[in-house]
């Protein structure tokens, strides 16, 4: 069985640093699958609501997407399908401080984003858009 999952993750920029979070032992931007009758918009700021505590934000912009389609090879009628679509996305209250009970949530400077353990995809995404500088 396939199915189609859409994805949004929002990019959050302070001077040169990125908000990130961690989650197992990879650090990733605020992203959340988006709800049926849920804008993208919406989806972005519910994702840094529930996952970086941020109260008040907007989307800005559309940065660009990535694809991933995964086949569970232990049962070969499992498939996921992601299209994960990338945002800007601002604070309204430029002196919240992000804080999560689930995460590890901090302001990664763009100059160490490279070096961490990023989730699946992201440097070579962030490298793609030139937002970080990647050596291949």
């Amino acid at each position: 069985m396939s199915h189609l999952a859409v994805h949004v993750a929002a990019l959050v920029v302070s001077g040169d640093d990125f908000l990130m979070l961690r989650q197992h032992n990879n650090w990733a931007l605020p992203a959340t699958a988006v709800r049926y009758g849920e804008t993208l918009a919406e989806a972005v700021v519910r994702a840094l609501g529930e996952q970086a505590g941020v109260a008040e934000a907007i989307c800005g912009p559309f940065i660009g997407w990535a694809e991933s389609i995964d086949t569970d090879t232990d049962i070969d009628t499992s498939q996921s399908h992601t299209l994960s679509m990338y945002f800007r996305a601002v604070l309204l209250d430029s002196t919240t401080q992000p804080a999560s009970q689930a995460a590890e949530v901090r302001w990664i400077p763009s100059w160490d984003a490279a070096e961490l353990g990023l989730a699946d995809g992201l440097a070579e995404f962030l490298g793609e858009h030139g937002l970080i500088e990647t050596l291949i």
